[in-house]
């Protein structure tokens, strides 16, 4: 039994991440009410969280000043009041000067307000004095150590008053807001000292609190309304559109008769208006085409019927006469060859052109399967063996990715024998190359010669019918100048396409592609543009 290693996992999970991610792209792209309620709520979550947040930002700051400015007002008269209980104390035994302080510090103290700590300490950096008092202080004495020595410097070098923002220990409930403030004061006789007071914040945090609490709600309550809003104007919106969408699906299934309800003269009304126009005149213009295609129909029935039986009644004397060649005479048996091509062409172009026929009336299905386009492209090639060595053409295939798809295979093949075989005719006895590359939407096939190339104006007419770049080039597989529009028509038929690139002198490039599964969407796997050089024999690249 092995054991998988914790690496060996991530690739998968990284894979299982990136399709969630591809769903959601894919779950919002195709929901446009998913994305403007989703769009309407940032724009309204980012919104309320700036104006709120700015909100209780100036409202805590203003709550915090005042208290502030309130707090030092409230200091600043129990310091002057003791500053002159202090010097009442002048020539008063040690006993009468530790009476008074510990009085006047016990009546700054007052548990019912704000006040939760008040404590004199002695200046450090002084000479002993005549009277020795102890340091009273009333309140926890853990209050003792929020004292910093960043604010203790600052109170015993200067006469202004000064405080801080602390955190006051409150037991098992966590500490609380608040702000230590102190003044430096002399007692006659027992040297400098700093008197200092807690205060509590936390009427001023419960207040801010309840206000965030206030604040969140509305937001909430807020946003709740806006989303319910978008809601309803979206659907009122997007309810015609879906209609829209609905019925033109219905008439893309032949229902033509679907129309949409008018009601008012605003845009929507107009756009039903639009829509009920659109769909009648699809429904006349179908309605003719249907005629037009019973005629085309019926053509190509009569042609079938009436032209099949002749030219096989002629090749089959015409077949006769070619297998009894030897006993005729050598100037007749030239002719005989001459008339058994000239029937074999003759059959191919009445093929074609019942196959343009039948494409012109849209009498064209599929008959798709799964297929592995390498495999035919390696068919065809085979096929066509004989003409490329006939030729001294040189044909390789490369084939990259997943080259699977669900096509046809008659047509596929066909199609690719048509590139296959133009090639080999133009490429002068030089290389075709044939690349089978596949993606996650489509595969394609790109034929490419290192022959006579093309103009782009060649290039432009290529898939015309009945066109030739070169009418008098000799074409030794036969032809109608019909088989690049019929690979064109079948590739279409898919859901495909071909692109056509080629550089005269130098060679041409076509690319068929076809998606995954018929009428898909797809992003071509490879270019059409290549590097003609790369088809050079290594003898010629040398010269």
């Amino acid at each position: 039994m092995t054991e998988q290693s914790p690496e060996a996992g991530a690739p998968s999970r990284g894979r299982l991440l990136a399709d969630r991610l591809a769903d959601l792209v894919k779950f919002f792209s195709q929901r446009l009410q998913v994305r403007v309620i989703a769009t309407l709520l940032t724009i309204v979550t980012v919104s309320v969280s700036v104006t709120f947040g700015i909100a209780l930002w100036q409202i805590r700051n203003q709550v915090f000043e005042d208290r502030i400015d309130a707090i030092v007002e409230e200091f600043g008269v129990d310091a002057r009041a003791a500053e002159q209980s202090f010097t009442a104390t002048i020539g008063s035994n040690p006993g009468n000067v530790q009476n008074t302080v510990k009085s006047i510090v016990n009546s700054m103290y007052d548990p019912s307000s704000s006040v939760v700590g008040v404590m004199l300490m002695r200046s450090e950096g002084q000479p002993a004095s005549g009277i020795q008092i102890l340091e009273p202080s009333n309140g926890p004495t853990a209050l003792r150590e929020i004292v910093t020595d960043e604010i203790r410097s600052q109170t015993a070098n200067s006469e202004a008053l000064h405080w801080q923002s602390v955190s006051i220990p409150n037991g098992d409930r966590g500490d609380i807001p608040g702000v230590v403030i102190g003044v430096a004061v002399t007692v006659p006789g027992a040297g400098n000292y700093e008197l200092y007071s807690v205060f509590s914040l936390q009427a001023e945090q419960d207040l801010l609190s309840l206000v965030t609490t206030v604040q969140v709600a509305a937001a909430g309550l807020l946003l709740i309304l806006l989303v319910a809003l978008a809601i309803v104007l979206v659907r009122m919106v997007l309810g015609p559109i879906r209609e829209a969408s609905r019925n033109a699906r219905r008439i893309a299934d032949g229902a033509f008769e679907v129309r949409m309800d008018e009601h008012g003269d605003d845009e929507l009304a107009q756009l039903a208006s639009s829509f009920n126009q659109m769909a009648s005149s699809l429904d006349e213009q179908f309605t003719r085409l249907q005629k037009l295609s019973k005629v085309q129909q019926d053509f190509v029935s009569a042609v079938s019927h009436e032209l099949r039986s002749p030219v096989t009644t002629i090749r089959m004397a015409g077949q006769l006469i070619y297998d009894k060649r030897a006993e005729l005479p050598s100037t007749l048996q030239r002719s005989a060859e001459l008339m058994q091509r000239q029937l074999v062409n003759l059959d191919a172009m009445l093929a074609d052109l019942l196959e343009i026929s039948r494409f012109d009336a849209g009498a064209m299905a599929l008959n798709s399967q799964p297929a592995d386009l390498a495999d035919l492209v390696e068919n065809v090639v085979e096929m066509a063996g004989p003409l490329a060595r006939e030729d001294g053409v040189t044909v390789t295939i490369e084939r990259s990715g997943d080259t699977f798809a669900t096509v046809e295979h008659r047509r596929v093949e066909r199609i690719v024998r048509n590139l296959l075989v133009n090639a080999i005719e133009h490429a002068d006895g030089g290389t075709v190359r044939l690349d089978v590359v596949g993606n996650e939407t489509a595969v394609a096939v790109r034929v490419v010669d290192n022959g006579v190339g093309m103009s782009q104006e060649q290039a432009d007419h290529v898939f015309d019918r009945f066109w030739r770049a070169d009418a008098a080039r000799v074409r030794k597989a036969g032809g109608t100048g019909l088989g690049l529009t019929i690979a064109r028509e079948d590739a279409i038929l898919h859901g495909g396409e071909i692109r056509v690139w080629g550089v005269l002198g130098e060679g041409s490039s076509f690319l068929l592609i076809l998606p995954r599964e018929p009428g898909s969407p797809y992003v071509a796997p490879v270019d059409v543009e290549v590097d003609f050089d790369l088809l050079l024999p290594e003898e010629a690249k040398e010269q």
